[in-house]
């Protein structure tokens, strides 16, 4: 039978004033993320067990996390703790936490190494689950100013606690980097209009998959709007297409919009001529204009 131990480590709040107490909305939702990353630590470690808090405490507020089920051997291996103070605390440019966070890996590469083990250092030291978690917890604390600095400290191993101020919060923040794809040329198959007033996403098929966007043509959309249109099954439009990919500080894709920004033309019955809109007569008499340049300039020369 596998021997466990318990341990315990602790969120120390620091607030601007001398209470005690906490947004509890604030609080929930930045303390779910605290959570993810604990969990996900967990499972980049390869350790089974379960997560309790314990009462908090006063000066500012003080919660301890009770890890109960550990393995004793976890001893022989990098502690939870003292990954999870590398997550929390590596990225304030203090001097004590820098050094602190260099002693965390240096002694975590040597662990593994003695346990023929030394290429999971990356995986444990930088996962970017763990990362993404971390981020939004800051992200939460950063936007309740009471909060002005936040402790870390393994309970029971010493007295000493770590702390982050609040001018390092956000550099444990992933920014979000966007591109922006304009299809000019977009065929959209629509699923479902919408015939009402309001910022609601229509549905269609663009490329073969189905897209939720928004309508940015405001002179068509008024007119779907005014009956002056009619969709059936088959109908689509040909329009320029905005497609917006934000990425996170790794360069993985976190979500994709899309918003018709111009409505060139409507075919609403699959038998019909297509029905070119405003813009649609503007942009044809533009291309017929272009090709008409570009030949006399072709017999010029």
């Amino acid at each position: 039978m596998t021997e466990t131990t318990n341990d315990r480590f602790q969120i120390h709040y620091y607030f601007e004033d001398n209470s005690h107490s906490m947004n509890a909305f604030v609080r929930n939702k930045a303390e779910k993320d605290l959570l993810e990353a604990v969990q996900q630590v967990g499972l980049v470690l390869e350790y089974k067990f379960s997560i309790e808090t314990e009462a908090y405490k006063e000066g500012g507020l003080i919660e301890t996390l009770l890890f109960v089920g550990l393995p004793t051997l976890h001893y022989l291996s990098p502690a939870i703790n003292k990954i999870l103070i590398h997550y929390f605390t590596k990225d304030a440019n203090d001097k004590k936490l820098k050094e602190l966070d260099i002693q965390i890996k240096e002694e975590t590469l040597k662990k593994l190494q003695s346990e023929n083990n030394q290429n999971k250092t990356q995986e444990i030291l930088e996962d970017k689950q763990v990362i993404r978690h971390i981020s939004n917890f800051y992200t939460k604390i950063n936007h309740y100013e009471k909060v002005q600095k936040i402790g870390f400290r393994i309970v029971d191993d010493s007295n000493e606690e770590y702390v982050v101020d609040r001018k390092y919060f956000s550099n444990f923040i992933l920014e979000e980097n966007k591109e922006i794809i304009e299809d000019d040329n977009a065929v959209i198959e629509i699923i479902s209009p919408i015939l009402k007033e309001g910022k609601y996403k229509w549905k269609g098929i663009y490329n073969g998959e189905k897209i939720d966007f928004s309508m940015g043509d405001y002179t068509f959309k008024k007119e779907v709007i005014e009956g002056k249109h009619t969709f059936i099954n088959g109908s689509f439009i040909e329009c320029k297409l905005q497609t917006t990919i934000v990425y996170d500080d790794f360069g993985d894709e976190k979500r994709r919009s899309y918003s018709v920004k111009e409505v060139y033309s409507i075919q609403e019955l699959p038998t019909e001529q297509l029905k070119l809109t405003k813009l649609g007569k503007k942009r044809q008499r533009e291309k017929q204009q272009g090709s008409l340049f570009d030949f006399e300039k072709e017999r010029d020369e």
